[in-house]
């Protein structure tokens, strides 16, 4: 039998925030107001905390990570993209192949700079939606909302959402 305080507790546990490290659910919970117990850690990796979580009966999922998570996730991958992954969709974003050009043989991780420094938010906001499509199509979506928060290390908070 279900008691009121498991009733609350389902309440709670509808919503749940994927998070990558510490400075990612800190600068999640300065934005929203959920309690302590809507957040979980990706351990292992985030495509299968998403899998895992998803499972659950949730209203509402929260990814909130870096750069190299949200590729992940865009991608669909439990190891990390591959180049030509990144630029295929860095490409389907919105940024011209030429401008991708000193990319070619260069980490995943060089991009991000070059897009947050050249102040490419609308950029950095459309792989966060990628990632969202991504999770919907992965997961039965009709129940539940989806929001991808990508987070900065330097700055310590989101730089860019799905919202």
């Amino acid at each position: 039998m279900e008691t009121s305080s498991d009733k609350d507790k389902n309440i709670f546990f509808r919503e749940i925030v994927i998070f990558q490290d510490e400075i990612s659910r800190k600068s999640h919970k300065a934005l929203f107001s959920l309690d302590d117990v809507c957040y979980k850690q990706s351990c292992i990796n985030i495509v299968d905390s998403v899998v895992e979580v998803a499972q659950a009966g949730l209203s509402k999922l929260h990814i909130s990570a870096g750069w190299e998570n949200i590729l992940k996730i865009a991608v669909w991958t439990c190891d990390s993209p591959l180049l030509h992954d990144v630029i295929a969709l860095v490409k389907k974003c919105g940024v011209k192949e030429e401008d991708l050009m000193p990319f070619k043989h260069s980490d995943i991780n060089d991009i991000f700079p070059w897009l947050y420094y050249s102040n490419r938010t609308d950029i950095l906001r459309k792989i966060c939606s990628a990632a969202k499509t991504r999770i919907e199509s992965r997961i039965d979506s009709r129940k539940v909302l989806v929001y991808c928060h990508l987070v900065s290390e330097e700055t310590e908070t989101i730089i860019a959402s799905s919202l």
